[in-house]
């Protein structure tokens, strides 16, 4: 029983940390344009500049780390986990590896596709 609520666990505190980094990284995004008055230019430029993509999509991934543990944390308590920390850990693994896999595909088709002329 505790295997099958550790797994319940996992899977739900991981679409919440899914779901709050999207939300993060969306916030962040809509900050930066109502605070510089971001256009095409600017988002290009920045997208451009060596670590520009890099630093705005690890910023909110780092604040998402943040929250999400005590919330794990609790998480595990709940159910009663002897080892909520590495209950943390591997909730953390799924978007770390995610993030480390698919993010230089993602500056990659952005740098080509801008090449091209992205409309």
């Amino acid at each position: 029983m505790k295997i099958f609520s550790f797994v319940v666990s996992y899977i739900v505190l991981d679409v919440i940390s899914s779901l709050l980094y999207v939300g993060l990284l969306l916030l962040l995004v809509r900050a930066m344009k109502k605070i510089f008055n971001m256009n095409e230019e600017k988002w290009s430029t920045l997208f451009k500049y060596r670590k520009g993509l890099y630093s705005i999509m690890v910023f909110p991934y780092v604040l998402m780390l943040a929250l999400m543990f005590p919330i794990s944390m609790l998480g595990f308590e709940l159910i009663n986990f002897d080892y909520s920390i590495l209950g943390y850990i591997a909730v953390i693994m799924l978007p770390t590896l995610i993030l480390l896999l698919k993010l230089p595909k993602f500056k990659e088709s952005i740098v080509s596709n801008n090449g091209k002329g992205m409309k």
